[in-house]
């Protein structure tokens, strides 16, 4: 499909977003409530997340906005993931309950805690970096044939960013679902970054998957209510992983006009 005006892409992008949403609430929540058990709803929702993954998947494929989106990693794709992995591990489960420490008290409802929690970020980067980010940064074969790629980085962060404003729904106090409104943006803005400069998805969606996975599993059983300066906090916590994006980005800009 070839390229079309910004706004065209935003148009779409933006279709891409509401069904995501759609997928997510008629294909993952409702089916996965009807279990009474809480880990069996757990599990449900993560398998029900990997066939709307496999159809994320075939989209990509089938649309082909960008050849490198489902492209084998290198090494270098991996490695750049790990100093996000090391810091997010570990600033993000201190900001929300002051410990590393997992709660394994249930260890059924664990396992299926962070299988969801794995499958759901893994997910969001199908839709968001996969098909959302390859859309707006055009249809070229070689990414580093764009001058400039943070138009399309910015926008496909704001994109991944808003529907966590549904949080708010679902309970959650206002001062953490505008901080995660916050640190989702500039999340996407690092995974973005990620992902262009490894030239693959994989590394990203296991990096996605496995922060959700531990967070999760990091905060089962406790209320989190963040004070002021604790959601600030977490808000601004990716400042230094969005400066480590963007040299990761503009390193590999110089690599390809060199």
């Amino acid at each position: 499909m070839a390229a079309g005006t910004l706004a065209r892409k935003i148009w779409i992008g933006l279709t891409i977003t509401v069904a995501f949403l759609a997928a997510t609430i008629f294909l993952v929540s409702l089916p996965a409530s009807r279990f009474t058990d809480p880990a069996g709803r757990e599990y449900a929702a993560a398998v029900a997340r990997l066939v709307v993954g496999l159809i994320a998947i075939f989209a990509i494929r089938k649309l082909n906005w960008d050849s490198t989106a489902l492209s084998s990693p290198s090494l270098w794709a991996w490695l750049i993931v790990v100093p996000v992995a090391v810091y997010s591990l570990i600033v993000y489960p201190l900001l929300f309950t002051g410990t590393l420490a997992l709660n394994l008290s249930q260890p059924s409802l664990a396992g299926g805690i962070a299988l969801n929690g794995f499958a759901a970020g893994a997910l969001e980067e199908l839709v968001f970096r996969g098909l959302i980010l390859s859309l707006l940064l055009g249809a070229h074969s070689d990414v580093q044939r764009l001058s400039s790629p943070w138009r399309a980085i910015l926008i496909s962060s704001v994109l991944f960013s808003v529907p966590h404003a549904l949080n708010l729904f679902a309970g959650h106090a206002e001062a953490r679902v505008l901080a995660q409104l916050v640190w989702s943006f500039l999340l996407g803005i690092v995974f973005a970054c990620l992902r262009i400069a490894g030239r693959s998805i994989w590394p990203v969606a296991v990096l996605h998957g496995a922060m959700n996975a531990f967070v999760h599993v990091n905060r089962l059983g406790i209320e989190i209510q963040p004070s002021l300066l604790c959601a600030a906090a977490l808000a601004i916590a990716p400042i230094p992983l969005c400066i480590y994006g963007a040299i990761l980005l503009r390193k590999q800009q110089h690599e390809a006009v060199s």
